[in-house]
């Protein structure tokens, strides 16, 4: 896996000690593609990497908004980063 994916991941997961173990993490993480907008096909062309990449990036802009509101990604925001892929 990246390096710095798994220094950040390691980060997240020492921030939140009081998280509890998952029954199903799997689906959490395919769910929480869906809520970024990703799509199944996105998913099919990604790798994990791909997707944790854009799954920390998604978590790390919005712990930096004041409102720490959640908004769904648009197709065109979507595409443009599966193009720099």
């Amino acid at each position: 896996m990246d390096d710095k994916v798994f220094e950040k991941l390691k980060e997240i997961n020492k921030d939140n000690k009081n998280q509890k173990e998952s029954l199903f993490p799997e689906h959490e993480f395919l769910v929480s593609c869906l809520r970024m907008g990703l799509k199944i096909d996105d998913l099919k062309i990604l790798t994990y990497v791909d997707v944790l990449k854009i799954l920390i990036s998604f978590c790390d802009k919005n712990e930096d908004t004041e409102q720490n509101e959640t908004r769904d990604a648009t197709q065109e925001e979507i595409q443009n980063l599966v193009a720099r892929m």
